[in-house]
């Protein structure tokens, strides 16, 4: 993965947002990015794992619906 999948997956997030912002558990950005924390935190390797596009994409995702 590389910034511009990152790039895509913005975009995507972006798209589905305005399409269904029901199927967002954290539709405020104080939400999201407390719930992008919380993921971070909770997440398997965070410690561990080197940053990466993949992570960043993977952490954009999950705070769409993370609690």
């Amino acid at each position: 993965m590389n910034g511009n999948n990152v790039i895509t997956t913005i975009d995507e997030l972006l798209s589905d947002f305005k399409v269904n912002p029901k199927g967002w558990e954290n539709p405020t950005l104080e939400r999201y990015l407390e719930a992008m924390g919380a993921w971070l935190k909770d997440s398997r390797n965070s410690e561990k794992e080197q940053p990466s596009w993949e992570l960043i994409a993977d952490m954009l995702r999950a705070a769409k619906i993370y609690e």
